[in-house]
C-alpha cells in the first residue's frame, strides 16, 4: 500500500520537477551581464607641463535576473574586468603604458583608484605586468528577477616627465591615443549559488574603449622684479638684476618681446612716483650696458630662440642713468614680457 502511494506520487511530482529544471537551465542561460563604457580622455597636454595630468572614466556594469526562481538558485554574480597593455605599449603595463603617435610616445597608466599607486595599476591580463590586479566584484539579488548596477570608477594619470618634454609636437597638436580592443581587454562574469565565483569559467563579453590626449607645444616666461637698492641722490649710476626663466617645446621657435612700460617708450623707460608724479629715468637690457629690451624695432632688442623642452635662464640688467635726483619717494613701473611662438 505504502509502495503504491509513493509510486503515485512519483508519477504526479516527477513531469513537474522535470519542467521545473528544465526551466532553471533555460533560464541560468538567460541570466547575462552587460557593460556601458567609455572612452578615457586626458584635457589638452603641455609638453612642457611641470605636473602630471588626471582624467577619469565610469564604466557600468549591469547584471540582470529574468526569473524569479533562476535568482532564488543563483543569486550571485561575479564579474571581472581584465587590461592588457593596450596598443603602442609594452607587455608589461607597470613600464608605463603608453599613448602612441606614429613613433612617438607618452607615458601613462590606468588605476582602480585616486590613489594612483603601482599597486592599484588595473591589469589581470596575462602577460602583463599586473597579470592579478584585476577587477572583480559580486553582485547578490534578493527577490528573483531583476537587476543590479555597479559603477566602476577608473583614473588615468600622464606622466608630466621628461619623455613629455622630449616631445617635438611641431606646431601643431599631437593626438596621442592607445586602443584596448580584443586581446587587451575583456569581461568575464558568471551566475552561482554562494561563495565566489570562477570568472575563467564564465561568459566573456567584449568592451573595447581608447585612451587619448592632446599634446601641444607651448612655451612659459617668468621674469623677476627689477628693484634697485635705495639712494639719497642719482649723481652717479645705480643698477641691479634680475632673472628671466624661459622653457619652450622641443624645436620651438619663440620671441619675447617687452613693452615700454606704463611711462615711457622702449628707448626711454621712466619710473613714476605716484604721488608727486615725478619720473626717474631708466633702462633694461640682456648684457650689461646693452641696448634697451622691446620688440626688435627702434634699435631695441627682442630676445629669440629655439626651445628643448628645458628651462632656459637669463640674467636681465636694470640700469638708472645719473640724471637729476627727484623728490624722495617710491617710483614704479610696470613692464609686460610677452613670448610668441
Amino acid at each position: 500500500m505504502i509502495n503504491a502511494i509513493f509510486s503515485r506520487l512519483a508519477r504526479r511530482w516527477m513531469p513537474a520537477l522535470g519542467l521545473l529544471l528544465a526551466l532553471l537551465c533555460g533560464q541560468a542561460r538567460a541570466d547575462s551581464c552587460t557593460v556601458a563604457q567609455s572612452d578615457i580622455v586626458f584635457p589638452t597636454v603641455s609638453s612642457i607641463s611641470s605636473t602630471d595630468v588626471y582624467a577619469s572614466a565610469n564604466f557600468k556594469v549591469t547584471c540582470t535576473w529574468t526569473s524569479f526562481v533562476a535568482g532564488l538558485l543563483f543569486p550571485n554574480a561575479t564579474v571581472c574586468l581584465y587590461l592588457g597593455g593596450g596598443s603602442n605599449s609594452s607587455a608589461t603595463v607597470t613600464a608605463p603604458r603608453q599613448l602612441g603617435n606614429g613613433s612617438k610616445a607618452v607615458n601613462y597608466n590606468l588605476y582602480t583608484d585616486a590613489s594612483y599607486s603601482a599597486a592599484k595599476i588595473w591589469g589581470g591580463w596575462a602577460g602583463t605586468g599586473t597579470p592579478s590586479n584585476l577587477i572583480t566584484f559580486n553582485l547578490t539579488k534578493t527577490g528573483g528577477v531583476g537587476s543590479l548596477v555597479q559603477d566602476v570608477n577608473l583614473f588615468g594619470k600622464l606622466n608630466a616627465d621628461s619623455t613629455l618634454a622630449g616631445l617635438d609636437v611641431g606646431p601643431d597638436n599631437l593626438s596621442f591615443t592607445s586602443n584596448f580592443g580584443a586581446g587587451s581587454v575583456l569581461m568575464r562574469y558568471i551566475f552561482f549559488l554562494t561563495g565566489l565565483g570562477d570568472c575563467t569559467l564564465g561568459t566573456s563579453v567584449a568592451m573595447p574603449f581608447q585612451v587619448r590626449a592632446n599634446v601641444i607645444n607651448d612655451c612659459n616666461i617668468n621674469v623677476g622684479s627689477l628693484v634697485f637698492p635705495n639712494s639719497n641722490l642719482l649723481n652717479s649710476a645705480v643698477s641691479t638684476t634680475s632673472s628671466m626663466s624661459i622653457q619652450c617645446s622641443k624645436n620651438t621657435a619663440y620671441k619675447i618681446a617687452f613693452s615700454a612700460g606704463a611711462n615711457g617708450t622702449m628707448t626711454a623707460r621712466k619710473m613714476k612716483n605716484t604721488g608727486t608724479a615725478e619720473t626717474v629715468s631708466y633702462q633694461i637690457s640682456n648684457t650689461l650696458n646693452g641696448a634697451s629690451l622691446g620688440d626688435g624695432t627702434g634699435g631695441t632688442v627682442a630676445l629669440s630662440g629655439t626651445g628643448d623642452g628645458t628651462t632656459y635662464n637669463q640674467t636681465v640688467y636694470g640700469l638708472v642713468p645719473s640724471q637729476a635726483t627727484p623728490s624722495p619717494g617710491d617710483y614704479k613701473d610696470t613692464i609686460t614680457a610677452t613670448v610668441s611662438f
